[in-house]
């Protein structure tokens, strides 16, 4: 019950030339096709879609029960295989000029986005820098406004201790836990910077077990190698098949 599925090349086959007639007919104008144009390039995959739809339904109702079945479903995964194969190099060959097109006009826009770019990291990091300044200076400045209203209100703890009288309670200097400086200019343009904590690892070996996330990759080399215990990992062997078409 094989598909009976039949390897043909995805182009469009060659008109037959028509003979000349004994008078040439008036030229018309020429009419361009879109080479983008997904209507266009639609039709020339419609012809698989019965094929395709077939091959999904003997696929879902085969069953493989004996060697010759086996041989069977591996004949029908090639014959699948390689019209899937088939219709990528379709859509491969369609997507050829626009990708040729997209990856010469990528290269040859970097020649004036990658100095651009440039530039706004060199002003960038003259603006946080001027930032950084301003928002330790902003910080300086409540910290000194925080400690005299901590002064004054100590000052009036005392005299109404001494006075034998319920103290007065100034308002608190509020702290602000985000501070930033903001610029927005006439042009529209505007840029806000704020300082935000970070942490950047120095000694991997230092770092607690609990910061670590357990790499896969690794762990699948250490068993391609031979390893067959490691803690919170469950090995085991699974079916893994090839299949060359």
């Amino acid at each position: 019950m094989a598909f009976r599925f039949k390897a043909e090349k995805m182009e469009e086959q060659p008109k037959r030339k028509s003979r000349p007639a004994s008078a040439p007919p008036a030229p018309q104008a020429v009419q361009r096709t879109d080479p983008f144009d997904l209507t266009v390039a639609k039709k020339d995959f419609e012809p698989y879609r019965q094929k395709i739809e077939e091959m999904k339904a003997d696929a879902a109702k085969f069953d493989v029960v004996d060697a010759d079945t086996n041989d069977l479903a591996v004949t029908m995964m090639g014959q699948a295989r390689r019209l899937s194969k088939a219709i990528s190099d379709l859509k491969d060959k369609k997507l050829k000029r626009h990708n040729e097109f997209r990856t010469q006009l990528i290269s040859f826009s970097k020649a004036f986005v990658v100095p651009l770019e440039d530039t706004v990291r060199s002003l960038k990091s003259k603006t946080e820098s001027f930032a950084y300044q301003a928002i330790l200076r902003q910080r300086a400045r409540e910290k000194a406004e925080r400690e005299a209203a901590e002064l004054r209100q100590r000052a009036l703890d005392e005299e109404a201790r001494i006075a034998g009288v319920e103290t007065v309670h100034l308002p608190q200097i509020p702290v602000d836990q985000e501070t930033k400086v903001q610029t927005r200019t006439e042009t529209g343009s505007s840029l806000s910077i704020k300082l935000e904590w970070q942490g950047q690892i120095r000694n991997p070996d230092q770092v607690p077990r609990g910061y670590c996330t357990p790499d896969q990759k690794k762990i699948n080399e250490a068993i391609a190698a031979g390893v067959r215990e490691i803690p919170g990992v469950e090995i085991k062997e699974v079916p893994k098949s090839r299949l060359m078409a």
